[in-house]
């Protein structure tokens, strides 16, 4: 039986960070604080900085014991801040295996019973139907369509935004 585990990042997770997400398919519709191509530089800055900014909590997905992704929150502030933001990504490698939805199924429990959020939303550019999966997987409904939303590696694209509310 496979096993999924959330954790903290370590030191010692530069080098499979750098190697997993050195991947233009793995980049391709993420945020451009993910950059391509990823460095150790990137790695180390993430894990030292990037991963814990602005109240994050970020994790790596292991899978069987193996670093294979990451999954986290960044909480929203002001009159939002009973909401959160989730995001995540595996290595291409351990795509369509049911590990990203397993993830989000558990880092969704952690926000809503450990932090106390009320919602959890997920902007998805439009292309990423695999995304748009993991999510409905979860109960993730589509909200809406934001339309020439934001524009990655010189092209314009449609959010799918999606979010969950506490039961």
């Amino acid at each position: 039986m496979s096993t999924l585990a959330l954790r903290r990042y370590r030191e010692s997770d530069i080098e499979r960070l750098a190697t997993l997400a050195n991947n233009e398919n793995v980049s391709r519709y993420l945020v451009d604080t993910f950059p391509y191509p990823y460095t150790k530089a990137d790695a180390d800055w993430w894990i030292t900085t990037g991963a814990h900014e602005n109240g994050m909590v970020t994790k790596v997905i292991e899978w069987n014991g193996e670093f294979v992704g990451s999954v986290g929150i960044s909480p929203q502030s002001g009159w939002r801040k009973h909401v959160a933001e989730i995001g995540y990504w595996l290595g291409e490698a351990y795509w369509n295996q049911g590990i990203a939805t397993a993830a989000i199924r558990q880092m969704s429990t952690i926000a809503f019973e450990e932090f106390g959020f009320d919602k959890l939303f997920a902007p998805v550019l439009a292309p990423n139907r695999a995304s748009m999966k993991v999510l409905e997987k979860n109960g993730y409904l589509l909200e809406g369509i934001l339309r020439g939303e934001v524009v990655k590696n010189d092209r314009v694209f449609d959010i799918h935004y999606y979010a969950k509310h506490r039961a």
